[in-house]
């Protein structure tokens, strides 16, 4: 139930389901692609509890990466709560 509420600040930070291009993880990280960068609401991000940064990397593909580091263990959960809400990306 945690994840969920957890998943539901992140994906009202992140500008809402259709902002979201792409959504996957690893063993730390949950990693998003969004439609509109500008949409990121970082204060409410940094709010969030478990989000211990936001990340900025491009990709070789030329594309803006948004990595939450949530730590070891807490990435999966959060992706799946995050898929439940928003459907696959």
């Amino acid at each position: 139930m945690e994840e969920q509420r957890q998943a539901a600040r992140v994906l009202a930070a992140f500008g809402g389901a259709d902002n979201l291009t792409r959504l996957r993880y690893c063993a730390s990280r949950v990693r998003a692609e969004l439609r509109d960068g500008g949409r990121l609401d970082r204060q409410e991000m940094a709010r969030v509890g478990g989000i211990k940064a936001v990340l900025e990397v491009e990709t070789p593909q030329r594309t803006t990466e948004y990595q939450l580091v949530v730590g070891p263990g807490n990435a999966r959960p959060l992706y799946q709560a995050l898929i439940a809400l928003s459907g696959e990306k």
